[in-house]
């Protein structure tokens, strides 16, 4: 029997994955994505359990750790530069022992997939239509080189691991405001690169401003030319934002983040005036991603197409990784639409607990403050709470403690790995 064509929409943490191990399942895999193959935007990311077994089966670590940022901890500044908070890897701290950059994970997760010749990756390709019959999908698909203007193909099933604005499920199931699947968190986005100063290495800084604005600068890698920066506006509503993230056009968000940004302290105007030049420039509403159903016959959603947490979960990436592992999985026990059914009932649940916001969705604007009297009071705890930790790991009383038996507040999620799967590694 020929093996079953797969086709996946989107290269990144989930498609790739999903590709790797689909590949050693079997099957024969195609995944096309819009950028090219040597874009690396993206902001910087770890890997933690149960998801980081995930990629230790995949055989890649050493890789992985050869691209790590070497980011050693995370600084809370005021606006002359004055760290009142420091907290080193780990813990509490956004900086994880195994922090990458979005754009170095993904290269070596299609490297990795790419090796099988199960695997073939269609780069500056997208998905124009998708019909499915009782056992195929056929898809129409245009690359932007091609003297074609699209070719179609028959596929087994299609995935759409193509994230929050996902053209695969407009496709099958209706565009965002027919779903009602976007909600809001309240906060607007910017990432992207600078050139690197001395100041900028070895920890990240982050300072907040009045208005519930945050600058934060992470470095990317000790050897590397450039730094990342992450700006966070906690805001309802910024109509010059919204009107330049609907129509996609890049100087005219960064013009209104300008805009937001101008007359502050610190770092800022560094900032500002070196993101008008950035090549890697992304921004971006945050929402979340809820859909009823994951999927519709022969087409599943993984990742951010599906679920899309937000950053504010911190779960992002995690879910990304585990989802394509269980839809991969599922797909290798059942070669039919009931895999996908088989995928959601292990898996929504996990998801649904990871999707919620912190202290009741809350954490967003207590973390950032409105005003400077709030700012003060956040500094003054933060600062007791750094040095709390700190008292803690100098004199070892922590070990007069129980460890916590969980990372989050939702369970540990089983990956029903067998020496099987194990097996398939080496192969």
């Amino acid at each position: 029997m020929p093996s079953e064509r797969v086709l996946i929409c989107g290269a990144g943490v989930a498609g790739s994955i999903l590709a790797f191990w689909l590949a050693k399942h079997d099957f024969q895999v195609v995944v096309v994505e819009r950028s090219k193959a040597e874009q690396k935007a993206g902001q910087g990311i770890e890997i933690e359990e149960p998801a980081l077994k995930v990629v230790e089966l995949m055989g890649i670590m050493d890789k992985l750790n050869e691209k790590r940022t070497g980011e050693m901890g995370f600084d809370l500044v005021d606006q002359q530069s004055r760290p009142y908070g420091k907290f080193e890897v780990g813990g509490i701290s956004p900086t994880g022992a195994l922090e990458l950059m979005r754009g170095d994970l993904t290269e070596v997760l299609y490297k990795a997939a790419d090796e099988s010749a199960n695997v073939t990756y269609q780069f500056e390709t997208t998905i124009q239509s998708l019909r499915q019959t009782q056992d195929k999908v056929i898809v129409e698909l245009e690359n932007r080189h091609s003297k074609v203007t699209t070719k179609t193909e028959e596929f087994d099933f299609v995935v759409g691991a193509d994230g929050v604005k996902s053209r695969t499920r407009q496709l099958v199931m209706g565009s965002p405001e027919q779903l009602d699947c976007f909600k809001p968190v309240g906060a607007f986005v910017a990432y992207f690169s600078i050139p690197k100063e001395e100041q900028d290495w070895p920890n990240s800084r982050l300072c907040h401003f009045p208005d519930r604005r945050v600058v934060w600068i992470r470095p990317v890698g000790k050897e590397s030319e450039t730094t990342s920066v992450y700006l966070i506006h906690i805001h309802d509503n910024i109509p010059a934002l919204r009107r330049a993230n609907a129509a996609g056009d890049r100087l005219k968000q960064k013009e209104a983040f300008a805009e937001v940004y101008s007359g502050l302290g610190w770092e800022t105007p560094r900032v500002m005036e070196q993101m008008m030049t950035s090549d890697n420039f992304y921004s971006d509403e945050l929402v979340q991603v809820k859909l009823p159903k994951w999927s519709q016959h022969r087409v599943a959603l993984v990742g951010d197409a599906a679920w899309a947490p937000s950053p504010f979960t911190g779960e992002g990436n995690q879910l990304a990784i585990i989802g394509a592992w269980v839809l991969a999985q599922e797909m290798s026990r059942n070669r039919n639409p009931v895999a996908f059914d088989m995928y959601e009932k292990r898996l929504r649940r996990y998801v649904e607990n990871a999707q919620k916001i912190p202290l009741g969705g809350r954490a967003p604007s207590l973390f950032v403050p409105q005003t400077t009297w709030g700012i003060w009071l956040l500094r003054a705890i933060l600062s007791l709470f750094s040095w709390t930790m700190h008292f803690i790991s100098w004199t070892r009383i922590g070990r007069l403690f129980p460890e916590s038996q969980q990372k989050g507040d939702h369970p540990d999620f089983d990956l029903e790995v067998d020496k099987a799967e194990e097996e398939k590694v080496a192969r």
